[in-house]
């Protein structure tokens, strides 16, 4: 990578890192603006718009990256994310799936998963991918919680409890 890039992706970074938002997103830019595939300007940008609650901005971004570089489970993860955020469940299952395939291991990833299957009426799902969750972490508070009002959908009210317990405890 070009050393002029380099050093302002750090910039954007360290400005990202400290709040500075306005600052990082100019700097990108710029680097768009010479590079329009540059892979860590693009998913930087799509946290940037992110966290200031811009999803679609963000959703946009992130899958411009997530085509240049597909098999990233950090940003498929992200996308999927944006996508729920901005309303867009259904687009995201399939950035959940691939985000869980291709890190397993990744707890927020199975609970982001089950709460948008939750959100499309997908209850049976929900509760595999919270399960999933779980038993990666058992003390995972908000996975048993959210497994909990997925039962409680499901009328499953002696279950429901029993995970809304283990969320308290």
């Amino acid at each position: 990578m070009n050393p002029q890039f380099q050093f302002m992706l750090q910039q954007a970074i360290q400005a990202f890192q400290g709040g500075n938002f306005d600052s990082a997103d100019l700097i990108l830019k710029r680097v768009l603006q010479v590079d329009s595939k540059n892979l860590p300007a693009l998913h930087i940008l799509g946290l940037i718009k992110a966290s200031q609650s811009n999803y679609r901005e963000a959703a946009d971004y992130l899958a411009r990256a997530a085509r240049i570089h597909p098999n990233d489970a950090s940003i498929q993860y992200n996308l999927a994310k944006a996508l729920s955020d901005s309303g867009n469940d259904k687009d995201a299952l399939v950035h959940h799936k691939k985000a869980v395939t291709l890190a397993p291991n990744n707890q927020e990833a199975w609970l982001s998963y089950g709460k948008t299957a939750s959100s499309l009426g997908r209850y049976e799902d929900a509760l595999v991918w919270y399960g999933n969750a779980l038993n990666l972490k058992p003390d995972y508070a908000e996975a048993a919680l959210n497994k909990g009002a997925t039962l409680k959908e499901l009328k499953r009210y002696e279950e429901a409890i029993a995970f809304a317990d283990q969320a308290l405890s």
